[in-house]
């Protein structure tokens, strides 16, 4: 009973003008899908709750389930090979997922392989997120205890100083991706005392977005936003130097190559990102 006071009841929640007595994980995961919110679009990636049962001394709840699917670790080495363009369309739900519950109030604090469940469909896999036993409300001052698995800790936990929400999902998306392109173990601990070289089987892309993700100083991570946005900053800025290039081959050169292609590439790429800053966010 009292590790349930502890961790699961929420007594009395005042949230948005309505009082909620129900325990936190129920609260947390109707929160992230989007059922609380007056005018919130339905979060998809979260599973389905289906039923509670309280007892007297524990809750049970009820989940759906979803055929053909397995959890991220088990899709992960019982697949021998994943195209990193398969791998790209499951880490964008993950971060679109990520960034939906942030905006819902909701601190999921133990991204994990175990904790997303993959549909494994002909085309597209789709993903859920499942347990919010370790989640919190997202708050504008930091956290100073953590819940959740010390391996995905972020490096500030091992440091003894206070975390914020949206840095430590970034580092955790981080540590997952690194999963999928390693196959190996991830620990922050030992991230953090080795020599983090360039990952030679993925892309350089891959390997930038995996370097800022996995900052160590929680001020250097990309937001939630930012992750999304990763792949039009990157071409938009390879554009750019197309065109830088060009222009110097132009002044030293006799014949320059024809720039059509890079400034064609790079107006497309500005014009995605004006549509991001006008708050429309499409995601290739």
């Amino acid at each position: 009973k009292n590790f349930l006071e502890r961790f699961y009841i929420l007594e009395h929640k005042l949230y948005r003008g309505n009082v909620y007595d129900e325990i936190l994980e129920v609260f947390l995961l109707e929160q992230a899908a989007g059922h609380l919110c007056d005018g919130s679009f339905e979060n998809p990636a979260v599973i389905g709750l289906m039923d509670t049962f309280h007892l007297e001394t524990e809750v049970i709840i009820v989940m759906e389930r979803l055929p053909d699917t397995v959890d991220g670790h088990d899709y992960l080495f019982k697949v021998k090979y994943i195209p990193e363009d398969q791998v790209k369309v499951i880490f964008k739900q993950i971060i679109n997922t990520a960034l939906l519950m942030h905006k819902y109030g909701v601190f999921h604090r133990d991204w994990k392989l175990d904790k997303i469940l993959v549909k494994r469909n002909k085309g597209t896999p789709e993903i859920r997120v499942i347990d919010f036993g370790c989640g919190d409300f997202v708050e504008n001052e930091p956290f100073s205890e953590f819940n959740g698995t010390p391996a995905f800790a972020p490096p500030e936990i091992f440091r003894g100083e206070t975390y914020m929400a949206e840095a430590t999902t970034v580092w955790q998306i981080g540590a997952m991706l690194y999963i999928y392109c390693t196959r190996g173990r991830f620990e922050t601990s030992v991230y953090m005392t080795e020599d983090n070289e360039v990952l030679e089987n993925v892309s350089m892309e891959c390997n930038d977005f995996l370097s800022q993700c996995l900052a160590l100083d929680p001020n250097q991570r990309p937001t939630l936003e930012d992750l999304l946005l990763y792949p039009c900053k990157h071409c938009t800025l390879r554009a750019c130097l197309d065109i830088k290039q060009w222009i110097e081959r132009l002044l030293f050169q006799s014949a320059p190559p024809s720039p059509a292609k890079s400034v064609s590439t790079g107006s497309r790429e500005c014009a995605c990102i004006q549509r991001w800053r006008n708050k429309v966010i499409l995601i290739p």
